[in-house]
């Protein structure tokens, strides 16, 4: 009776004692991306914790798919002023719901890409959401609600931002996009109004134009990218200034 029960007991311990290895990275961003396959070419045991995107949000809902989907507004408006590079065109549609399965398709991509890398380095990527237990261990909750306790030698926290709203009253109510639902938009705003100024608000702008919406932008401060040098600024607010220019 008393084996029986030691050895349960044994069982449970091995259970809930972390799994141990060189480097676990909490958040798995460009940063940790890159800090993770190196570590593991180099023979480290390392883990990634991210709770919803392979690579963070560069290669899934911010720097990659923004090009992407400017990249067809910059095409639009090639065809758009097809006649000053001397070829006649009929008139085109855009369909943004073509539009965003192009750029689906490339995250897609890039996210095989991504585990591929994984693989070959030896690193291991883990969705979940993680919590610190103890100094160096950190619990993982998986997708299926069990959970894995890892512990480093070394923990990186590199959990990185999101998009949050300004605090203008009657922002919120209005439920606005934010960069990530502007980016899954399957058809073109009749008219586009952009709260903020900054390089975001105007490269988006720049291509929802370019795709035949009708755009308004709104910034706090008397110049675009109010951040950048002034000549920047003015080159910038002489571009948007012309329509015949999309």
């Amino acid at each position: 009776m008393n084996s029986t029960k030691n050895a349960s007991s044994a069982q449970a311990r091995r259970k809930t004692q972390p799994e141990e290895f060189d480097l676990v990275i909490l958040g798995g961003g460009t940063g940790s991306t890159i800090a993770a396959w190196i570590f593991a070419g180099e023979g480290k045991q390392v883990a990634v914790v991210d709770r919803k995107y392979i690579g963070g949000s560069c290669p899934n809902i911010a720097c990659l798919p923004s090009k992407n989907i400017i990249h067809s507004a910059k095409v639009a408006s090639y065809f758009r002023r097809s006649k000053e590079f001397g070829i006649a065109r009929d008139d085109f549609t855009i369909d943004m719901s073509g539009v965003r399965d192009r750029k689906r398709k490339m995250v897609r991509g890039l996210n095989d890409m991504y585990m591929e890398n994984y693989r070959n380095t030896g690193a291991e990527f883990i969705l979940g959401t993680g919590r610190f237990l103890a100094p160096r261990t950190v619990e993982v909750t998986l997708a299926d609600g069990t959970t894995r306790q890892l512990r480093g030698a070394n923990v990186i926290v590199s959990t990185g931002t999101r998009a949050a709203l300004e605090k203008i009253p009657g922002l919120a109510e209005a439920q606005p996009l934010t960069h990530i639902e502007a980016l899954e938009l399957d058809e073109i705003p009749e008219h586009l109004l952009v709260v903020g100024g900054g390089y975001v608000g105007v490269e988006l702008s720049q291509a929802m134009r370019r795709f035949g919406s009708k755009v308004t932008m709104i910034d706090r401060h008397g110049r675009l990218m109010s951040k950048e040098d002034p000549d920047v600024c003015e080159a910038l607010r002489s571009l948007s200034s012309q329509p015949a220019r999309r």
